[in-house]
């Protein structure tokens, strides 16, 4: 199988504030991505939507503004990036009980994604994650997952970045 490029890529949507855009919005990175014909493995895109989802499902509920998404390549990361416009303070990793029904995104975040953070902007903030390409596997990682992983951003979020 060849792939057609390994160089940068990015593209943007304004997601409108409305969480029914979720779903759409992880349908459309998903698309931009393949039509991009990266060297991504399915559990890899699979994570990249799912992760998607609990980004751009956290900047419509608790903005009221939508968001900007950015979904970019560099030749060995996917990058997603959702800027809003409500200038509040940085999302955390919080701490969810068993009968919570919110909260876990973030943690979900934390865990999947190779780096994220999140940083004030000039009208708000933007949390954006990575995704390695390759062909990740939890047993026998593959010497491009080996090295992304290397460059992973500690599991406490770095909030400089």
């Amino acid at each position: 199988m060849s792939f057609r490029t390994a160089a940068s890529k990015f593209s943007s949507l304004r997601v409108p504030p409305d969480t029914g855009a979720v779903s759409s919005t992880r349908r459309w990175v998903v698309a931009v991505v393949r039509d991009w014909n990266l060297p991504l493995v399915e559990d890899t895109v699979e994570t990249l939507e799912l992760l998607t989802g609990e980004v751009i499902a956290n900047a419509l509920v608790h903005t009221d503004n939508g968001c900007e998404v950015t979904v970019s390549w560099d030749g060995t990361r996917v990058r997603l990036e959702a800027e809003d416009g409500e200038a509040s303070a940085l999302p955390r990793v919080a701490s969810a009980g068993l009968e919570d029904e919110s909260g876990r995104g973030l943690r979900m975040v934390d865990g999947l994604a190779q780096a994220w953070g999140c940083r004030p902007t000039a009208d708000g903030k933007a949390v954006w994650f990575e995704v390695c390409g390759g062909l990740p596997s939890a047993y026998r990682p593959s010497p491009q997952r080996a090295a992304c992983s290397a460059s992973h951003v500690p599991s406490s979020p770095s909030f400089d970045h």
